[in-house]
């Protein structure tokens, strides 16, 4: 069972109603068939929200390594990574996370909170390579990770003001 920070977290994320929409538009747009919302911590990597056509098995509360995630360098260095094929990718041929994970395309980008912290990532995977260092599909990855941090950020401060109020 996962720690009530982190539940809420996953509850925050699902509470964004047109989350399932954005990942189905990410999915038909770019040909991935594994799209996710991750809250990533310095030890952590948890699902959120998720678009599994390929079955990669992963449902939300489910966590992976961190370790073994492209997430964590994400995470630490608050950069979008882009690869559209592994075997041709100077970077990460030999990275062991698609080795782990058996894909061969990948994006991810950074969700920041609206003070600036890192909250996670909105991510996809495919087993055959893909088109995604296009404008259009970095702009749409960017464009919908600011649009779930403006909502996150609504349905925190939905919580936040719904608790009772202490008397000073």
């Amino acid at each position: 069972m996962l720690e009530q920070n982190f539940q809420q977290d996953v509850i925050n994320i699902q509470n964004i109603s047109i989350l399932p929409k954005l990942l189905d538009v990410i999915s038909q747009t770019t040909g991935m068939g594994f799209v996710a919302v991750a809250r990533v911590t310095e030890d952590r990597w948890i699902t959120c929200s998720v678009l599994d056509n390929v079955e990669f098995g992963l449902k939300p509360t489910d966590e992976l390594q961190i370790k073994t995630t492209i997430c964590d360098d994400i995470r630490k260095n608050s950069r979008s990574v882009i690869i559209d094929n592994v075997n041709e990718d100077d970077e990460f041929r030999n990275h062991h996370t698609p080795a782990i994970y058996q894909f061969q395309s990948y994006i991810s980008v950074p969700i920041m909170h609206q003070d600036g912290t890192f909250f996670g990532t909105l991510c996809a995977i495919d087993p055959k390579p893909n088109s995604l260092k296009t404008f259009k599909v970095r702009e749409m990855f960017n464009l919908f990770s600011e649009l779930i941090s403006f909502h996150l950020n609504l349905v925190e401060q939905t919580i936040e003001n719904k608790k009772p109020k202490k008397n000073l």
